[in-house]
């Protein structure tokens, strides 16, 4: 009889903390880079209509653990009060093949995605930035807000971008404040004392802005975050100024765009997987008018291991292409677990 221990999504959001999150995906990255981790081909399939579901899956070999998180997106579940993403990470022990977790998938992927965001900008944007971007206010937009916070320690004004709606973008940044302080600072309070000093300082001191003008709010900002379903660029090249990091967020699947394939002429491209992105991710864009080769992008795990593979110029861009793998869904699913065995948190079923 195999015991398998439950996590749902509240007790997976007061297990974790942002910062550990992030040193847990970059150290997956790190390892991906030295290959020790293996990732498995993602499977995508359309369900019709606004819905889709993936499987993404490999072996991350540091922590003894392989497993799968199956996602499914309903567009249209917003309009019956029911949550667009669902799903489950699936953690067995790559030493016996024994399952040892099923966590919620839809907060676990909050948490690493936010932090795969946070793991580029602390490699590549400007240290010293003080204009962070969001587009997108959904629900990924307090999870990269959190994790930039934790990376960008001069950042005092987030900007809230909702390209179809302005009015969104107003109304979340006058609760963000609210959100950020209900979904994370209890958890970092409890887990970092050190960066929990930093965090409750920083959200007081931090100005959030709904703003209506795109093009001008990417002008101002050193730090730009997309995160959105976008099928057609939203940030034009010319719009960007020197020295800007952007981290395209949303862009997953084919078809999807959210940065002007022009942009890619001037900066410095990094992904997760460079063969997975450029079938899904936003470099599949410029690759396909030919801006841009595959070979011309940096893998995040080698420019973690490898400083010359860095920025190296003040006025340089860099891009992040964050398409997701699964080892990122791995390391945030292992450091619930481990917590949750210490803590005694979960429920314990017997297979």
């Amino acid at each position: 009889m195999t015991q398998v221990t439950m996590l749902s999504a509240s007790q997976i959001s007061h297990l974790l903390d942002m910062p550990s999150v992030i040193d847990a995906v970059a150290d997956a990255y790190k390892e991906k880079a030295n290959h020790p981790a293996t990732l498995w081909p993602m499977v995508y399939e359309q369900l019709g209509g606004e819905a889709d579901m993936d499987i993404r899956s490999g072996v991350l070999a540091s922590k003894h653990v392989f497993g799968n998180k199956l996602l499914a997106w309903f567009g249209e579940n917003a309009k019956r009060g029911l949550p667009e993403l669902n799903g489950l990470v699936n953690l067995y022990n790559s030493d016996t093949g024994e399952p040892v977790a099923v966590l919620n998938a839809t907060a676990l992927t909050g948490f690493r995605t936010g932090a795969a965001g946070a793991v580029a900008s602390r490699l590549l944007a400007n240290p010293d930035a003080t204009i962070l971007l969001v587009v997108g206010t959904g629900s990924q937009a307090p999870y990269q807000i959190m994790a930039q916070l934790c990376v960008l320690p001069k950042v005092t004004q987030v900007l809230l971008a909702n390209p179809r709606n302005a009015k969104n973008a107003q109304a979340a940044a006058a609760q963000m404040s609210m959100t950020l302080e209900k979904l994370f600072s209890q958890t970092i309070r409890a887990t970092n004392s050190v960066v929990a000093g930093l965090i409750d300082h920083r959200l007081s001191e931090v100005e959030f802005t709904g703003v209506p003008d795109l093009p001008a709010a990417v002008q101002r900002s050193q730090v730009i975050v997309t995160a959105t379903p976008a099928t057609k660029p939203l940030i034009q090249a010319d719009w960007v100024q020197p020295g800007t990091h952007l981290n395209a967020i949303g862009t997953d699947m084919e078809g999807k765009q959210e940065l002007d394939a022009k942009l890619f002429q001037r900066a410095r491209a990094y992904t997760d997987d460079v063969p997975q992105a450029s079938e899904v991710g936003e470099i599949q864009n410029p690759i396909k008018a030919g801006v841009i080769k595959p070979e011309q992008v940096a893998e995040i795990g080698n420019a973690l291991l490898d400083p010359t593979l860095g920025r190296h110029d003040a006025n340089a861009i860099t891009i992040f292409d964050s398409t997701g793998i699964a080892l990122q869904d791995l390391a945030a699913a292992n450091l619930a677990f481990v917590r949750a065995k210490e803590q005694g948190v979960g429920t314990q079923v017997d297979l």
